[in-house]
C-alpha cells in the first residue's frame, strides 16, 4: 500500500505524540524480541553447526511481520518514521512559505523542531 502523506499543523502533529509514544514503545518491545532471538539462533547455528530448529525460524518470521505492522501503523497516521531505534518522528508541514518537516523525538513533551525536506535530525531548528 502507498504510504499517503498528510500536511499536519502543529497542534495535530503535537495530538499524535501520545499515540506514537505507545507505537515506538510496542516497536522497541518487538525491535528487542527480534534481536534477542536472531542472536539466539545465531549462536546456535555457530556453535552446534546444525541448522535452527524450524519453529524457531518460524517464530523469527512472525517477529519481522509484527515489525513491519508496526512501522506501517506509523506511516498510516501519515507521518515519517526516520530512525526506529531512536524514535525519530517527520510530519510534513508548511512553515510560512517553506515545506518543511516538523521534527520530533520519542521521549520529547512536545514537536519542537524543524528541519528542510532534505534535511534530518542534526540539522534540525528550533520552531520558535
Amino acid at each position: 500500500m502507498p504510504i499517503q502523506r498528510k500536511i499536519f499543523s502543529l497542534e495535530e502533529a503535537n495530538a499524535l505524540l501520545p499515540r506514537l509514544e505507545k507505537l515506538l514503545s510496542d516497536l522497541e518491545e518487538k525491535r528487542q524480541a527480534f534481536k534477542e532471538l536472531h542472536d539466539e539462533l545465531f549462536f546456535e547455528e555457530l556453535l552446534e553447526e546444525a541448522s535452527p530448529p524450524e519453529e524457531k525460524i518460524q517464530e523469527l518470521e512472525t517477529i519481522l511481520t509484527s515489525l513491519e505492522q508496526e512501522i506501517e501503523k506509523i506511516h498510516e497516521l501519515g507521518c515519517l518514521l526516520r530512525h526506529p531505534e531512536r524514535g525519530c518522528v517527520d510530519f510534513l508541514a508548511r512553515k510560512e512559505k517553506e515545506w518543511v518537516f516538523y521534527c520530533w523525538r520519542r521521549g520529547e513533551k512536545e514537536v519542537g523542531h524543524y528541519h528542510s525536506l532534505r534535511g534530518g535530525y542534526l540539522e534540525r531548528q528550533p520552531l520558535n
